[in-house]
């Protein structure tokens, strides 16, 4: 609208250019590494080449931020970007649209998404946008099959369903250490339920090849902690069962290694990842889902499961994502892989 403005001649307003001044520095930190938007809270990728190109013709210079932006954070070293939602979610008539995602991420190496939340599935009915909306559906921890947020009855005139009873102490810190950079992020989503805090922590290695994850449970206060027991007991002492999911883009070829304890990753692009895990839980392979706007139907895609269950106050789970030795530091990827241009 700008460029319009002024090429008609016309005098560009203040007010427009300062709200593309505050704008721009939020698209750059939802912009992955291949210039696609993240997908969180029914948002979708856009078009290959639209934000970048709505990027530059803003003609804002790009600026280092180590904070967040509009709640989320992000990580970006070699050909790697993650984007963490690292904010309670929306209240109220505000939340008609929200997804239970705290500290869900995404991963892009280079032009191939790796890590992605299932996205919205508002377009294939009912049953599809409830689903899409629960933790389940994004890379993040989820209890037992509850969600860390949950949705309310509908709303008698519009037929919205708010998120309710969600995350309200969201702490985060992003910083440098020594061979990369790191998230910390902690929830109090599960603390009603189960008296137990989220904690999760990403470290990205400053060449963009390795990731280094942690998720933690725990119970910190004296009334979480009988809230903990309260919720164990339930169990007749069997653990509270959780799962850890990495959902996948249905153009990755995973697969199972290494005797079931790893899982290889191979993108379009030729890269291979490997996905780690310490041995303590159950690793798992599983069907998933992607669902897209531009599609008629949901796409088939994959999800790796880190499932366990947890006797004490304090979990801790340690992962990793790292590209395969043989993967080369530079890779020449030039196919076409935008989804606007695509058919079923």
């Amino acid at each position: 609208a700008a460029a319009a403005l002024a090429d008609a001649g016309r005098g560009v307003p203040k007010a427009h250019l300062a709200a593309i001044a505050r704008i721009t520095p939020t698209l750059r930190t939802l912009r992955h590494s291949d210039g696609s938007l993240a997908r969180f809270h029914g948002g979708g990728r856009g078009a290959e080449g639209w934000l970048d190109h709505a990027l530059a013709a803003s003609r804002v210079k790009p600026a280092p931020s180590d904070g967040l932006s509009m709640g989320y954070a992000r990580l970006s070293a070699g050909r790697t970007s993650i984007i963490v939602d690292a904010a309670a979610p929306p209240k109220g008539a505000a939340s008609g649209n929200a997804h239970a995602s705290t500290l869900a991420f995404e991963l892009t190496s280079g032009r191939r998404p790796l890590i992605v939340n299932c996205g919205s599935g508002g377009s294939f009915g009912l049953d599809w946008r409830r689903a899409g909306r629960a933790t389940p559906s994004h890379s993040a921890l989820s209890l037992g099959g509850y969600s860390s947020a949950r949705l309310a009855d509908p709303d008698p005139d519009t037929g919205h369903e708010a998120l309710i009873d969600g995350p309200s102490h969201v702490p985060v810190e992003i910083d440098h250490v020594g061979d990369g950079l790191r998230f910390q992020g902690g929830h109090d989503g599960y603390v009603a339920t189960h008296g137990l805090t989220h904690a999760r922590t990403l470290e990205l290695t400053l060449d963009g090849r390795a990731i280094a994850g942690e998720d933690m449970l725990l119970a910190l206060k004296e009334s979480e902690k009988r809230r903990f027991d309260k919720a164990l007991d339930a169990t007749r002492l069997a653990g509270i069962r959780f799962e850890i999911r990495f959902h996948l883009h249905p153009d990755v070829d995973a697969t199972l290694d290494m005797g079931g304890n790893a899982i290889s990753m191979a993108l379009k692009s030729g890269e291979v990842w490997i996905f780690r895990h310490d041995g303590q839980q159950s690793l798992s392979l599983e069907p998933g889902v992607y669902l897209e706007t531009t599609r008629l139907k949901p796409r088939a895609a994959q999800q790796i499961v880190l499932s366990g269950r947890t006797l004490s106050t304090v979990k801790r789970v340690r992962w990793s994502l790292s590209k395969a030795q043989e993967t080369a530091i530079g890779v020449r990827d030039l196919s076409m892989n935008d989804p606007h241009l695509q058919e079923d």
